[in-house]
């Protein structure tokens, strides 16, 4: 609940999702193997009431999941309990065979129960960590509506356009098209807020002669895009932005072509790293007397990308270092940002804050760019706004 009796829009776990499909909350599914070949699967569900679903809605029920969802059984939820009890007193369960996801909300009734489990987690996200040919194309349409979006976003901004009108736009946009909601609070950074990695107060004005980044993505049947891109709020690039966004649109571009089967997200990121640096060298925002090997970091502050999914950091229990296979999907999003107030650096590149992200599927070939969709050419940027 927000406060009191005024709910969150209900967002299904997304592990949950992943095995069922079902999108009504406080349910559970129950997984019996009982040999090498065969399974039984039950879900407990809320029960139809007929005056809560003149509230809430309608309600799925245990007597439907069986014909609607594939499950072998399904009870009300507050038989749960008793059938733990049922599958205790049969010696069925261990901490060897029991598994649970989301134990935190669980450890209670295990406890009173005097049974022990291992979590389930790091399994359903080995599932979950490759997409199959149809969540890719999900993940797909995710990225060309999201892509779309911030073509519409780049034509409808102007100078004194409050940010937080810049997000509404994009969300309109996103839900136009087919999205449910935001893959995440999206970060609408006119100036010197760019430099702050995770800025989503979007409480300023968009001035004339300033970059905006904007870091913003969209679910899709709960399949998420996650996009940055950085643009002039008057249509203009000035020639010190030019500047810093080539470089960054070449380590956006060399990273996404190392994006193939046998890299890691690690590998990749140290990669970006070296052509930074050369960048910040050449541009002179580094000095090669006073550099360290992390010099870079100041700038370049973040990792090259992550995975993404049903989550937009998605299977967070992997790292990075996993070598990358076909149908795994990551993003790529360098990026450089030099706040206002720094005076290490050339006076035309302060208050310059530039990521270009886009969201990468592994494939036997090629990568697959998701959201080729959104304008990155500063060519193109500009035509665009014009």
């Amino acid at each position: 609940m927000m406060s009191y009796d005024i709910p969150w829009d209900f967002r299904q776990n997304s592990n949950f999702l992943y095995l069922t499909g079902f999108q009504e909350p406080e349910s559970i599914i129950l997984m019996e193997k009982l040999s090498k070949e065969h399974s039984k699967i039950g879900m407990f569900v809320r029960p139809k009431i007929k005056e809560r679903e003149i509230w809430d809605g309608p309600r799925c029920g245990p007597t439907n999941v069986t014909s609607i969802f594939g499950v072998d059984y399904g009870l009300e939820i507050d038989k749960f309990k008793d059938t733990l009890k049922q599958l205790k007193n049969q010696s069925q369960l261990s901490a060897d065979n029991l598994f649970i996801n989301n134990p935190h909300n669980w450890n209670e009734m295990f406890n009173g129960l005097g049974l022990e489990y291992q979590e389930a987690e790091a399994y359903v996200q080995m599932m979950r960590l490759v997409k199959s040919p149809a969540e890719i194309s999900m993940m797909l349409e995710s990225g060309q509506i999201a892509g779309r979006a911030f073509a519409e976003t780049m034509k409808y901004i102007k100078p004194e356009m409050p940010e937080n009108e810049v997000s509404a736009f994009f969300e309109f946009q996103v839900k136009k098209n087919g999205a449910k909601r935001m893959s995440y609070p999206p970060v609408v950074a006119s100036g010197n807020s760019g430099n702050t990695l995770h800025y989503i107060a979007n409480n300023q004005i968009c001035k004339s002669g300033d970059l905006l980044l904007m870091d913003a993505g969209c679910e899709y049947w709960n399949f998420t895009s996650d996009i940055t891109r950085t643009f002039p709020i008057n249509g203009k690039f000035t020639d010190a932005q030019k500047e810093i966004y080539e470089a960054v649109l070449d380590v956006n571009k060399k990273c996404i072509e190392m994006a193939r089967i046998g890299q890691t997200v690690d590998s990749i990121h140290r990669y970006s790293v070296e052509i930074i640096t050369n960048h910040l060298l050449r541009l002179g925002i580094l000095k090669q007397e006073t550099m360290k090997s992390s010099s870079y970091h100041k700038y370049y502050p973040h990792s090259i990308g992550h995975y993404l999914g049903m989550d937009t950091h998605d299977t967070s229990n992997y790292a990075y270092s996993i070598k990358l296979v076909p149908g795994m999907i990551i993003t790529i999003e360098p990026g450089i940002y030099i706040d206002k107030n720094d005076l290490s650096v050339p006076e035309k590149y302060r208050g310059i804050a530039i990521r270009i992200e886009d969201d990468v599927a592994i494939t036997s070939t090629n990568p697959l760019v998701l959201t080729s969709l959104a304008p990155k050419e500063i060519n193109d940027i500009e035509l665009l706004m014009k």
